[in-house]
């Protein structure tokens, strides 16, 4: 019983605010008097993101970074490995005192190396994330200047249109400008000193 009243008052409470709704969307076009015909514009967002020149820059320094920290990391590790067998030869030669002493810096020097290659990993991914918003404004920009343009009063990614006319797809212009505006990008990687 008390669930049947339940579902009543949410069915009710569901119908003002569709009713509310419907009122407010019709004086809303009511009062704006003009009616307003759509200007569609479509862009290869994730195309340009992935072609655009400054991107391809950027892939190439991260790419370039990540293989140095790799270097370096490998060669950090080969240390470990190196110092965890002369420990391991020294089990039967130092008393378990010396030894265990041994292995408690070794395991810390192990959680700084985790540290140190996390760290690294969170720099490229900073480095990253940071200059994809920085290209993605610019493109932003862009896309908003050749909207104004064009007219378009609406503006749609390529993924989510199915079919289209030519004359909407506004990728190659964007596209043009956003490598003139911003041919390469500087990536900042931000490492503690």
């Amino acid at each position: 019983m008390k669930m049947m009243k339940s579902i009543q008052t949410a069915i009710a409470a569901i119908a003002m605010t569709f009713a509310v709704g419907t009122m407010t969307v019709a004086s809303a076009q009511e009062n704006s008097g003009a009616e307003t015909t759509a200007v569609v514009m479509i862009v290869d967002f994730e195309g340009i993101m992935r072609e655009a020149s400054a991107m391809q820059d950027m892939t190439k320094q991260i790419k370039t970074r990540q293989e140095a920290y790799q270097q370096e990391i490998e060669k950090r590790q080969q240390a470990l490995r190196k110092e965890e067998q002369e420990i391991a030869q020294q089990r039967t030669l130092l008393s378990a005192d010396v030894i265990q002493q041994k292995q408690k810096e070794f395991q810390q020097k192990v959680a700084d190396f985790q540290k140190f290659a996390q760290g690294r990993n969170r720099i490229l991914d900073e480095a990253l994330n940071a200059s994809r918003v920085k290209f993605q404004k610019t493109l932003i920009e862009v896309i908003a200047d050749v909207a104004e343009q064009r007219n378009a009063t609406l503006v749609l990614h390529k993924s989510q249109v199915i079919l289209h006319a030519n004359a909407m797809d506004a990728s190659k212009e964007v596209f043009d400008r956003v490598n003139k505006a911003m041919p390469t990008l500087s990536v900042e990687f931000k490492e503690a000193s």
